[in-house]
């Protein structure tokens, strides 16, 4: 994950170290705790569900995905009446972030498209901050731009296809329009001057303060419902498990087992 503050990177380093070591365990753990309790577990509502063939993620045409701008600095994607939300809080320039919408973003996708969740995007900037230059900010005024232009999802996923290094300040205004040719039907008038001026930059300020007060402390962060998946959640791990726990949430709402973490504080970005 990308995270705020600057940071010592050893420490990182060992704590993913050490989750894989516990992984490993767990895995192992797993396989000698299941050997001779397979018919005890199948009696079991998970184990049921866990054994039920899922139909294959869809691949969503980007287009048909309506994205609408929101007072608390997210962008949202799919229908306002969808029983479950989803906020993913992110930064274009974080490519833990972009692993997360390479392997989570299809199954997103789906799911708004079939009217099952909608997505808050919150869009951070503040790697510029640690890393200098302006790619951050730029790249989210640009997606804010799209919004206008009726093209939010398909170039956020353009941008996030096209990430440059972390330690690149690639994000420029020239290849934020060049990627955006990309997105059919995205370039226009009103749209170049919205990315050439920075048109959008107070809404990317409000929408960054409003991220550091929120409790999240790095990217990707992902909330079911207003609740902060935390990174012990298995939800985290895999699109399958996180399309296990939205298919609980959606057969019971309200299910608190299907939404464990903390609850984000999300002022108002103006």
């Amino acid at each position: 994950m990308s995270a705020k503050p600057a940071a010592n990177r050893t420490p990182v380093i060992l704590a993913v170290v050490g989750v894989l070591v516990v992984a490993v365990l767990a895995a192992v753990l797993g396989v000698v705790f299941t050997v001779g309790h397979d018919d005890k577990d199948d009696d079991s509502g998970d184990a049921k569900r866990s054994n039920t063939a899922k139909a294959p993620v869809r691949d969503v045409d980007l287009a048909t995905l309506p994205a609408v701008a929101q007072a608390d600095g997210t962008i949202r994607v799919g229908s306002s009446s969808a029983p479950v939300t989803v906020t993913v809080f992110e930064d274009f320039r974080c490519p833990f972030c972009k692993r997360f919408e390479t392997d989570f973003g299809p199954l997103l996708a789906d799911y708004a498209e079939a009217g099952k969740i909608s997505i808050d995007y919150h869009i951070a900037s503040f790697l510029d901050g640690k890393l200098g230059g302006t790619g951050s900010v730029k790249a989210a005024n640009a997606a804010r731009c799209s919004v206008d232009a009726g093209k939010y999802a398909g170039y956020h996923a353009m941008l996030f296809k096209n990430q440059p290094e972390e330690s690149e300040d690639g994000y420029t205004a020239a290849r934020l329009l060049d990627l955006a040719g990309q997105v059919p039907g995205l370039r226009g008038e009103a749209f170049d001057a919205c990315v050439n001026t920075d048109a959008n930059a107070a809404w990317v300020a409000a929408a960054e303060s409003a991220f550091e007060s929120s409790g999240v402390f790095a990217t990707p962060a992902v909330a079911v419902d207003g609740k902060i998946l935390d990174s012990g959640n298995s939800a985290m791990r895999s699109p399958d498990n996180l399309r296990e726990l939205l298919d609980r949430r959606l057969e019971n709402p309200g299910s608190g087992k299907a939404a464990l973490g903390q609850e984000p504080k999300v002022p108002s970005a103006g």
